[in-house]
């Protein structure tokens, strides 16, 4: 079954971290293995998980925490109505 997303800005690398638009619910996929990192807008890291290679997953974050993670690239999405 494919998934419906309803997208609210462009793919982007999130090699350093963003905010992704300042979105609450991300879209993230990973082109290889690697670690994915959450912080507050001070930069104090919160959470961390390992993606795998070709893995897609959704998070959902405060506005304002970034995202970090190499060879991941991410799109702003919105719940769906």
């Amino acid at each position: 079954m494919s998934s419906i997303y309803k997208l609210l800005g462009n793919e982007i690398s999130i090699s350093s971290a963003n905010t992704v638009v300042n979105s609450n619910l991300v879209r993230v996929i990973c082109t290889t293995s690697s670690v994915i990192t959450f912080a507050y807008a001070n930069g104090t890291a919160y959470a961390n998980t390992t993606m795998a290679t070709s893995e897609v997953a959704i998070f959902q974050k405060n506005t304002t925490d970034t995202i970090a993670g190499s060879n991941m690239r991410a799109t702003p999405i919105a719940y769906r109505n």
